[in-house]
């Protein structure tokens, strides 16, 4: 017959495999994302490094023509509003 272990057994048990998940969790890969941390503020430091007076420069930088930026926050405000298409819906019947 099988013998039923004491609680303070099965306790350890299951505090031994919680922290053996949390170990093998420590070895996953790091993500794409976690591998580009740090690198906005490394380049900003060499810009400025490379151009320690661009701050003071009163000439705007250059982007895009009016007419093109206003043509593009339209189509960016557009891409909020939900579509006025009928959706079709699919019914199935279990009988």
């Amino acid at each position: 017959m099988h013998k039923k272990r004491p609680p303070t057994t099965q306790a350890l048990m299951h505090l031994t495999l919680g922290v053996a998940l949390l170990g093998l969790a420590g070895c996953y890969p790091p993500s794409a994302l976690e591998m580009d941390y740090g690198n906005s503020v490394r380049n900003n430091t060499a810009q400025q490094v490379v151009n320690p007076q661009a701050g003071f420069n009163p000439k705007p930088a250059v982007g895009l023509p009016p007419q093109a930026a206003v043509g593009e926050m339209e189509k960016y405000d557009k891409s909020f509003i939900p579509d006025k298409t009928e959706k079709k819906e699919l019914k199935i019947k279990f009988d």
